[in-house]
C-alpha cells in the first residue's frame, strides 16, 4: 500500500476504522474532501478501564505534544458506544473539531462513513505504537502481532 503522503495511509473499511479507534494508542486524521479541512486526533485508552478512551485534538504545530483534550468515548458492550464532553473537556461542543469528530463517530457506530470523508493513520500501530512495515497492516493501522491478539479476544 502506497502512502497518500509520507507516512500517511488511508483506512477505507468501517470495521478496520472501529478496531483502529479502540487500539489504545491511535492517532487518526479526518479530512473532509468537501471543505478541504482536516483534524488529527489522539485516542488513548484509560489505563485501568479498557472501555474508556480519551480523545484529544491537535491544536498546535508539534504533532507530539500540542493536543487538547476534547472528550471521552465510553465503549460499553451492553449499549452503543458514546462520545461526549466531560467536565475536563477543553474544547466546546460548538468547536469545529468537536463537531467533526462527533459527526464521524455517530456515523461510524451506525456503520456509515460519509463519502466525502477520508480517514488516515500515520503508519504506526494503534495498539503498541510501533512502525508498521507490512503492506496488509498498513490497510488497517494494526501491526500483525497486535492484529493476531485482536483475533484471539
Amino acid at each position: 500500500m502506497e502512502p497518500i503522503k509520507e507516512n500517511i495511509y488511508r483506512i477505507y473499511n468501517i470495521e478496520d476504522i472501529k478496531r483502529f479507534l479502540i487500539g489504545g494508542q491511535a492517532t487518526i486524521t479526518l479530512e473532509s474532501k468537501k471543505t478541504n479541512r482536516w483534524f488529527t486526533y489522539k485516542i488513548k485508552s484509560h489505563k485501568d478501564n479498557e472501555s474508556i478512551f480519551f480523545v484529544s485534538v491537535l491544536t498546535g504545530t508539534d504533532n507530539e505534544s500540542n493536543y487538547t483534550y476534547i472528550g471521552t468515548i465510553f465503549n460499553n458492550l451492553a449499549l452503543l458506544p458514546k462520545f461526549k464532553l466531560t467536565k475536563n473537556s477543553k474544547i466546546s461542543e460548538t468547536s469545529s473539531s468537536f463537531v467533526a469528530f462527533n459527526y464521524f463517530f455517530i456515523n461510524l457506530i451506525n456503520n456509515r462513513l460519509h463519502p466525502d470523508l477520508a480517514v488516515y493513520h500515520n503508519g504506526v500501530c494503534c495498539c503498541c505504537g510501533r512502525t508498521i512495515t507490512t503492506p496488509e497492516s498498513l490497510k488497517t493501522g494494526i501491526g500483525p502481532f497486535c492484529a493476531s491478539r485482536y483475533q484471539k479476544s
